[in-house]
């Protein structure tokens, strides 16, 4: 919004600017980072998931040198390959989908060259996957479960759960404490931070690379022992999600990137020995109440030298709490006596239909979100939305309109072409430089002229905003001044109320 030049504007448009900002729903720094580094864990794991999969295509290259194993690499080296591919063209998908989100959200480049993005947007991600935006949710919903269903059909039906025991995606739509986010997209998506949008993404993104590892592992244990040099090890976990509300559960899943059944690991997740599945995976259930990590610690022998090794991490999560409603003032910052007061309401996460909206100096009407007040008197008040038990106080400033400035066309006073002026044929009065409509009736006014054309200075009463012919004005001419003074006008809150004089030098 470009500010004006004029200093009163200026402050009034500054608290305008404000006052949304302390009304928007506000993300704090605190769990902007923590979804950063749990997203960075992500990329973290997603790495050593890739790092996997190079192992298994160069083992089998190695293999398809053997005549002995040629039967074999011929049919499951392809099915390999074709798990990892239908992985990585996934988690490439979600890249792009990434770079659209933080284009999104104002993505520019910082002075070291850095990706900067408005991180606590709540509207590109609602925008960028609703089904009312660019309805990029659906289309990954179905990626992903064409993608569940084109690895399933890599080997026979009766081997699939031998292959993906503990298959990592899960298409359904997540349990909520928002009734109203009744899809997938909105589950995940709707109303939440870019940078939370970004972790889910990386989330996917993880349980996709590690469906395609899954599959392409049990693909090479079909032809034999994977020829693996084991020169560095990194933890693996996922967790069931990112960001919760109190009271729902996160299921943690930790294990070694390599997957390797010879070095199937020891793992103690919080404090908690868990016993390891053969894909070297261990499974952790908890409820969440606050924000906060969950150490991990895993131990394996290595199979190179024969010593046992200890990993450690963390695992972060982010608990949301459920917003209270919240008001926007449409027009201004404070409300006007008498006359109507657009106002937008939010009932956060609480029932719309159940809200009850209150007001303490007036009357007020509408429904939904949309609201109309009208005070009827000045001073402090209060309006009040109950929502599911709770109440919600606001306090509003009832003032009476500003007074009105009057014209003779666009101008209030100054130089103007004498057949101009007469052309404009009376006066009005309007707010100045005010973002509140408001019309103002002229009800009289006087009216005189001195200088050319005029032997003395003779005023003339004039009901109404026209004044149409009369002395002064056919007595007007280049040279003249015209004084207009006792300019009554009345504003839509029904008050009265006298405005200074204009004069205007005809030419």
């Amino acid at each position: 919004m470009a500010l004006p030049k004029e200093p009163r504007q200026k402050m009034i448009n500054l608290m305008y600017l404000v006052l949304t900002a302390l009304l928007a729903l506000n993300v704090s720094n605190e769990i902007l980072n923590a979804f950063k580094v749990v997203d960075n864990s992500l990329q973290s794991s997603n790495g050593v998931i890739k790092s996997s999969n190079t192992v298994i295509t160069n083992s089998l290259a190695e293999q398809s040198k053997k005549p002995e194993l040629a039967a074999k690499v011929a049919i499951w080296e392809p099915r390999a390959k074709q798990a990892i591919s239908l992985a990585n063209a996934l988690a490439a998908q979600i890249d792009a989908l990434k770079d659209s989100l933080k284009h999104e959200s104002g993505l520019h480049k910082g002075e070291n060259g850095e990706d900067i993005y408005k991180e606590d947007d709540l509207d590109a991600p609602t925008r960028l996957f609703g089904a009312n935006g660019k309805g990029e949710g659906p289309k990954l919903q179905a990626a992903l479960q064409k993608f569940l269903e084109d690895l399933k059909a890599i080997v026979p039906a009766a081997d699939i759960k031998k292959a993906l025991p503990n298959f990592p995606i899960d298409v359904s739509v997540p349990k909520t404490q928002n009734k109203n986010n009744k899809t997938w997209t909105d589950a995940y998506f709707h109303m939440t931070p870019s940078v939370a949008a970004i972790t889910i993404l990386s989330k996917f993104q993880n349980d996709v690379l590690r469906s395609g590892n899954m599959m392409a592992q049990y693909c090479q244990d079909q032809i034999g022992k994977v020829e693996v040099v084991y020169d560095k090890f990194e933890i693996l976990t996922s967790q069931s999600s990112n960001y919760l509300l109190p009271g729902q559960p996160l299921e943690i899943k930790a294990g070694i990137g390599t997957f390797s059944s010879a070095a199937k690991p020891t793992i103690s997740i919080n404090g908690v020995s868990q016993v390891a599945n053969d894909s070297g995976f261990a499974r952790y259930n908890t409820t969440v109440s606050n924000s906060g990590s969950i150490p991990i610690s895993v131990s394996f022998k290595d199979p190179n030298t024969g010593q046992t090794m200890t990993k450690t991490t963390q695992v972060n999560y982010t608990v949301g709490q459920p917003s209270g409603a919240s008001i926007f003032l449409e027009k201004m910052n404070v409300m006007y006596v008498g006359v109507d007061n657009p106002v937008t309401i939010s009932t956060g996460s609480g029932k719309r239909e159940s809200a009850k909206v209150t007001f303490s100096a007036g009357s007020i009407s509408g429904s939904g979100d949309k609201y109309i007040v009208k005070p009827s008197q000045t001073g402090p008040a209060t309006l009040t939305i109950s929502v599911d038990g709770k109440t919600f106080p606001f306090p509003i400033r009832a003032k009476l309109l500003p007074d009105p400035v009057p014209y003779v066309g666009t101008l209030s006073g100054g130089k103007i072409p004498a057949a101009q002026f007469k052309a404009m044929g009376g006066v009005r009065a309007a707010l100045k430089d005010s973002e509140f409509d408001a019309p103002f009736t002229v009800l009289s006014y006087t009216i005189a002229g001195n200088g050319a054309g005029f032997s003395q200075y003779t005023p003339v009463n004039i009901n109404g905003a026209q004044w149409g012919s009369n002395a002064v004005i056919s007595q007007c001419k280049p040279g003249s001044t015209v004084f207009i003074d006792d300019i009554i006008a009345r504003g839509p809150d029904g008050k009265s109320r006298k405005l200074p004089s204009i004069a205007f030098q005809l030419q």
